[in-house]
């Protein structure tokens, strides 16, 4: 199967980014991946001020945190992917709401799915020899990746993740997703990996 990123940068080039608000406010920093509940978390997100018009389908704050249009969010509750969902109010800097309705999202757990073997990337005939000698410790991150590859096997089923054992920013999405997706016409960027 083929695999994609789901770029954060909107389809049209540039980012789009604004302050989030986390109600009641969360232990620590936010991070995908970290176990937290979303039952009776409320998410404002006010926009920066050179956010003129969100059309985009899908953003990333700088705060790490991910949020989708309803479209996008139908859409993963359809495939195969263990995603949270909890209502955004989302406004423009001038405190107009957003046009669409969006959702933050949230994964507990990362997939072990990176491809040690397959990648390329920063350090990789240390790191290669590391996991040899059973002496990869348990929280290292990979770096410095120029391509991505994804172990399947280890993917479990899922058309919507997060890479672990790796500095990855972006979701991976399958071929189905990416289907789904384009054919509703949402504004999502994808690019190709592996």
């Amino acid at each position: 199967m083929n695999y994609y990123s789901m770029c954060h940068e909107v389809v049209d080039g540039g980012y789009t980014d604004g302050d989030v608000l986390f109600s009641p406010a969360l232990d620590d920093y936010y991070q995908v991946g970290k176990s937290i509940s979303l039952v009776g978390l409320s998410v404002a997100v006010v926009l920066d001020k050179k956010v003129r018009s969100l059309k985009a389908d899908f953003f990333l704050t700088t705060c790490g945190a991910f949020f989708v249009s309803r479209d996008l969010r139908d859409i993963l509750e359809e495939v195969s992917a263990r995603v949270q969902f909890a209502p955004a109010d989302v406004k423009h800097f001038n405190g107009k709401p957003a046009a669409k309705e969006y959702f933050f999202i949230h994964i507990n757990e990362k997939s072990p799915c990176f491809d040690y073997g397959l990648s390329e990337y920063s350090g990789k005939p240390m790191i290669m020899s590391k996991i040899q000698a059973g002496e990869l410790a348990a929280d290292y991150k990979v770096r410095g990746v120029k391509k991505l590859c994804i172990d399947e096997v280890k993917v479990d089923g899922l058309d919507f993740f997060f890479v672990d054992g790796v500095i990855w920013i972006d979701p991976i999405a399958s071929e189905e997703l990416v289907r789904k997706v384009e054919s509703k016409k949402l504004l999502v960027r994808f690019s190709s990996i592996g």
